[in-house]
C-alpha cells in the first residue's frame, strides 16, 4: 500500500517466499501424518476380496 506522504520513496516489495514455504512445510507434515497413520493402522496384512455379481437368468417361457 502506498502511503499518502511517502515523498517519492519506492513502495516496499514483499516477498512471497515465507507464505509458500509455510504452505509447503504444512503440506509435507500433513502427508507424513497420513502416511504414518495409514501404515500403523494397516497392520501389514492386506486381504483382498473380489465379489462378482451373479449373472441374471432369463426366464424362457
Amino acid at each position: 500500500m502506498h502511503e499518502k506522504h511517502s515523498y517519492g520513496q519506492p513502495e516496499p516489495r514483499f516477498s512471497t517466499g515465507l507464505p509458500i514455504g509455510v504452505m509447503l512445510i504444512t503440506m509435507t507434515a500433513i502427508a507424513a501424518y497420513l502416511f504414518i497413520g495409514s501404515t500403523l493402522l494397516d497392520g501389514g496384512e492386506r486381504a483382498v476380496a473380489i465379489v462378482l455379481p451373479k449373472p441374471a437368468v432369463a426366464n424362457a417361457n
